[in-house]
């Protein structure tokens, strides 16, 4: 097989996703490349899809949430599969400079527009989308598309509303990369980062972007009385590492870019301070490190958000003040902070990206239909 999995970088997690993916696959033997794929077709449609959701999320975020509980009543997103028609020369190109046998995607926008493809020049190569929030939406689904992937064990349900067979799903969880070993204590992972072991440590972070009310929060956290460690993770938002530098504060501060390390700050801290993104929910759950949630961007992360508190594994704060208290309760209530990792235990899925690849080449054996790469050209 040679795979060719279509990611976008709008946003860390679908890259972040591709790459563990991706990561499974070579292990597994096949042949594997991960586009960039609004980058690839042209870097303006990147800058116009990139520039678009920040300016959406910094300005109007509401009008984002209003967009993503609109488009589950009437189908506005379709409109990505007419913008996808006009690119499908270039993305036939890039699936026969790659001779690939199946595509996988990681972004609802790329879906739509691997699907227009295999319409528009009726390809019969196999698409599989990796849903990489916790809830389900209509925008991932495609009567093109040959199986889903989701954290979500209410598929059953958005199947028969949506008149989608139940069959096609797979609840795998979303693909992350290997985590450091649960059973290793913190204070160890601490030494190892060259942090303060005996400090109990809040990570907080805004994703691969940085997006985040992070100055707000540090000065929020001089409220509680005891010292403690935090690592804001600034991700690719050099203005906000700027700003946190120039910060004083009585507790700990270590200001920390974006970093290949993430899960191993992620597991040498005692909580996670963070909106509510799906990979980086997924792996908090792996690294069983309890979730406080604070301005989850509405729409997406707030049902990421709602599916973390129902299954007892986040707690949700609506102010700073109420941030303070509750990290306050987790940091103090020992039965409090166990009741989160007890529930983690239970719905974590660390190894989501083999399950996957094992999955589609399973599923690729039993189809009695072969596919000839050369047909691309």
């Amino acid at each position: 097989m040679s795979i060719t999995i279509f990611s976008a970088s709008i946003g860390n997690g679908h890259n972040e996703a591709s790459h563990a993916l991706k990561e499974q696959f070579e292990l597994q033997g096949e042949t594997v490349d991960v586009v960039d794929t609004f980058q690839c077709i042209h870097p303006l449609l990147h800058k116009l899809f990139l520039d678009s959701y920040l300016h959406i999320l910094k300005r109007t975020p509401n009008l984002w949430g209003k967009m993503y509980k609109y488009g589950a009543d009437y189908s506005w997103f379709l409109l990505m599969d007419y913008l996808g028609a006009c690119f499908c020369e270039k993305l036939q190109t890039i699936l026969t400079e790659q001779r690939t046998t199946i595509m996988v995607s990681t972004h609802p926008f790329v879906t739509a527009f691997l699907s227009k493809l295999k319409t528009k020049k009726n390809l019969q190569l196999p698409l599989y989308t990796i849903i990489t929030d916790l809830g389900l939406h209509p925008a991932y689904f495609r009567s093109e598309v040959n199986g889903y992937f989701t954290a979500s064990p209410y598929f059953s349900e958005f199947a028969e509303e949506y008149n989608i067979p139940s069959e096609q799903f797979f609840c795998t969880g979303i693909p992350i990369k290997q985590v450091p070993d649960v059973s290793l204590p913190r204070r160890s992972l601490r030494v190892k980062l060259a942090l303060k072991p005996e400090k109990k440590t809040l990570l907080i972070t805004g994703g691969g972007l940085g997006i985040g009310k992070f100055v707000e929060i540090v000065q929020s956290l001089e409220e509680i009385d005891e010292e403690i460690q935090i690592l804001c993770l600034t991700g690719r938002n050099e203005g906000m590492e700027k700003k946190l530098r120039k910060m004083c504060s009585k507790h700990t501060l270590h200001i920390i870019p974006f970093t290949k390390q993430f899960t191993e700050y992620l597991r040498a801290s005692d909580v996670i301070l963070s909106k509510a993104g799906g990979l980086t929910m997924s792996e908090a759950l792996a690294c069983e490190t309890p979730i406080l949630i604070y301005q989850p961007v509405p729409g997406h992360e707030e049902e990421n958000a709602q599916f973390l508190i129902e299954t007892g594994t986040a707690v949700k704060a609506e102010t700073l003040p109420h941030v303070n208290r509750l990290l306050y309760q987790l940091f103090n209530d020992e039965h409090y902070y166990n009741y989160f990792i007890h529930n983690a235990k239970k719905i974590k899925k660390p190894n989501a990206a083999r399950r996957i690849a094992e999955l589609i080449k399973d599923l690729e054996a039993t189809t009695e239909q072969s596919y000839d790469p050369q047909s691309l050209a």
